[in-house]
């Protein structure tokens, strides 16, 4: 190691390291699918159960 640190090294070799990066970014795209999927719950959530209430009730009152 003429002229280079351990330090400078150590990152040379973990800049050029490639096992485990697919892995990394499946579950980076996973946690941003989940977050979506929070956000647009929390957003839509509320609007998504008076539908269904309503449906419900249509439903029961078709019944009767």
């Amino acid at each position: 190691m003429r002229g280079r640190s351990r330090g400078t090294e150590v990152l040379r070799r973990f800049r050029h390291e490639q096992s485990g990066t697919t892995a990394i970014e499946y579950a980076l795209i996973a946690g941003l699918i989940f977050l979506a999927l929070t956000a647009a719950l929390s957003v839509y959530g509320d609007a998504a159960g008076g539908l269904y209430s309503n449906l419900s009730n249509r439903f029961v009152s078709a019944l009767h």
